[in-house]
């Protein structure tokens, strides 16, 4: 192990081992985003296990099972070796909110069952959770996107879409993050357009987190965040 790799091992050993990816709001490309980071990560000698524990809008197969297309791209973009039913273990077809869907479905998923479903086994891994929707979308049964968040005490990362509002979206994201006493490690600005003019421009006069700038992509290739680290 060269002498980085020592360095980021102990980091690993002493710091949280873990980020939470959340967003303003639905649609804002936080899995595109997640797998930027784990591109990221894996160019900084990093290991990363990716989890989302809940998704609806899932693809149903000829087999039958269903598929989330963000766990596949989560599963690619990581380089992971676990399967998707871990990776995603409550996977429905209806585009409702997770908590409806549990509902609908006379299931009892609780944020319980959401934090055991994130856990990872690779003590060396940085594990990289997605959420479903906004910070404030309900996601179990009993509960938000917050509680989750909560239960496992990761940093956030914070998703936006470069659109007119997102800086008023951004700023009561972050006042939650803030009142919810969780840290909120970066600030990512996702141009879920191809166009160049940026909405949260102004945005680093109301907040000192750090901020970075993903471009437009039309094929969803995820690609490095310049300057982003997890410590």
């Amino acid at each position: 192990m060269d002498t980085k790799q020592k360095t980021q091992s102990t980091q690993i050993d002493n710091c949280s081992t873990g980020i939470f990816i959340t967003g303003t709001d639905t649609d804002v490309g936080k899995t595109f985003i997640a797998c930027c980071i784990a591109t990221t990560l894996i160019k900084q000698n990093f290991s990363v296990s990716p989890r989302k524990p809940i998704a609806s809008g899932c693809i149903l197969q000829a087999n039958h099972t269903l598929l989330s297309e963000d766990a596949l791209f989560l599963q690619q973009a990581c380089q992971s070796s676990d399967p998707l039913n871990i990776i995603c273990p409550y996977q429905f077809e209806p585009a409702i909110s997770p908590q409806r869907v549990i509902q609908e479905a006379n299931l009892n998923i609780s944020i319980q069952d959401l934090k055991r479903a994130c856990e990872t086994n690779n003590l060396n891994s940085i594990a990289l959770i997605e959420g479903a929707g906004g910070f404030y979308s309900p996601i179990a049964l009993n509960g938000l996107n917050k509680d989750l968040a909560i239960q496992l005490k990761y940093p956030i990362v914070l998703v936006v879409a470069n659109r007119i509002g997102c800086i008023n979206q951004t700023l009561l994201t972050i006042e939650a993050i803030q009142n919810s006493g969780l840290k909120l490690h970066s600030i990512i600005i996702n141009h879920v357009t191809n166009h160049s003019y940026n909405y949260a421009e102004g945005l680093t006069s109301y907040t000192k987190t750090p901020i970075f700038i993903v471009p437009f992509s039309e094929n969803k290739t995820a690609t490095i965040i310049k300057n982003w680290t997890l410590f």
